[in-house]
């Protein structure tokens, strides 16, 4: 007996997944956003796997804020449906294997798909995303392919995106400083224009999509991860003469034997989230490449050396050699710039890194020698 449904019935369906896109639309571009204002946690999650070096890692979380951005984007435009659906599944189906694959060698930790807004495990995860692909499925199938959504739903959607996320900054929900506030709304500026100039007619209308296409991969790119791809050694400023001192024989820190081999230095102040955030990406690499924790030392001003449990409350930190110098000559040596990490080879400083790139490869080439 064949289901016979009335016409009125069709509409309201169709009503319905028309307006379930437009909130998976906003969903995803929330989803993106919070990933950006901590992508640095994102990276690490990628890279603590093992599998990808710490320049893949970054590139991956690139791609993934930047794909979810323009499938959102696209979701809430309602144009070209039957492509959009596709990659939404695809891209659902992806980060669900991988989320499997997590689950299976025992990760439980979160896995960063909301960013720090909602901390999900892998399993979690995973059943968040078999709802997202069967909504999709559901929009795929009964949305209305014909309606064409106007600027004043697209704006509206974006910005009310990125206010959801600056509240729970405000609110201390997620970890969010100025530069965080400021490349966001930068980025959902950008975002809202682009979607808006979408939603008019152009007579090159196809060139202009695929512009509009690079706009999310672009901005994501200037904001977060340029730094990261072309680093510029040696920029990060540090004061040799007071760091000699405090290393030197007479000094706080003549204990840890800096001036014999080669030595990763760094400066951390416990308070900063990039400096908890660099802490984590280098324990990453001495893990993976078994490097040697003497080769580490981290310095923290004064008498902050106590009191580190939220500093090493995540499971990728490495406590490695603790050690303190005074504030004074921790300011001196940083110029007031915290993170600080310091290649020294035999006391003599070979590079120096901020709270941006750190070099994988240069790393262990340059602490692998100490092993052999």
């Amino acid at each position: 007996m064949k289901l016979v449904i009335s016409p009125k019935c069709q509409h309201v369906v169709t009503v319905i997944a028309t307006v379930l896109k437009c909130c998976l639309g906003a969903f995803f571009i929330i989803s993106a956003l919070s990933k950006f204002v901590s992508i640095d946690n994102f990276n690490i999650y990628v890279f603590s796997f093992g599998i990808l070096s710490f320049r893949l890692s970054v590139i991956i979380g690139w791609l993934a804020v930047s794909t979810e951005l323009l499938l959102g984007v696209a979701l809430l435009l309602n144009r070209h449906h039957r492509l959009v659906s596709l990659l939404c599944t695809l891209l659902l189906l992806g980060f669900t294997l991988f989320l499997i694959y997590a689950w299976f060698i025992g990760r439980t930790d979160s896995c960063h798909c909301m960013g720090d807004l909602l901390p999900f495990d892998p399993m979690r995860s995973v059943m968040k995303n078999a709802v997202l692909i069967l909504l999709v499925l559901f929009s795929w199938r009964y949305a209305d392919t014909g309606w064409r959504s106007r600027w004043w739903i697209v704006l509206p959607a974006i910005l009310l995106a990125q206010g959801l996320i600056v509240l729970c900054g405000f609110r201390g929900w997620i970890r969010m400083n100025f530069f965080d506030l400021q490349y966001s709304s930068t980025l959902a500026a950008v975002l809202a224009v682009a979607a808006v100039l979408l939603t008019f007619r152009f007579a090159q209308r196809r060139w202009v999509e695929l512009l509009m296409c690079l706009v999310p991969y672009v901005t994501v790119f200037i904001l977060t991860t340029a730094a990261c791809l072309a680093p510029v050694r040696g920029s990060v400023p540090v004061n040799s003469e007071i760091l000699n001192a405090v290393i030197g024989e007479r000094g706080p820190l003549a204990d840890k034997h800096l001036t014999e081999g080669h030595k990763v230095v760094t400066f951390f102040s416990k308070s900063c989230q990039y400096c908890k955030r660099t802490s984590e990406t280098l324990s990453m690499m001495q893990r993976r490449h078994d490097l040697p924790k003497e080769a580490f030392v981290t310095v923290f001003p004064g008498d902050t050396i106590h009191g580190l449990e939220r500093f090493y409350d995540t499971p990728y930190a490495v406590r490695f050699p603790l050690s303190s110098v005074s504030s004074e000559d921790f300011l001196r040596i940083t110029y007031g710039n915290a993170p600080l990490v310091v290649l020294l080879d035999d006391g003599e400083i070979v590079e120096t890194y901020g709270s941006g790139f750190i070099s994988e490869s240069k790393i262990v080439e340059f602490v692998k020698p100490e092993k052999q």
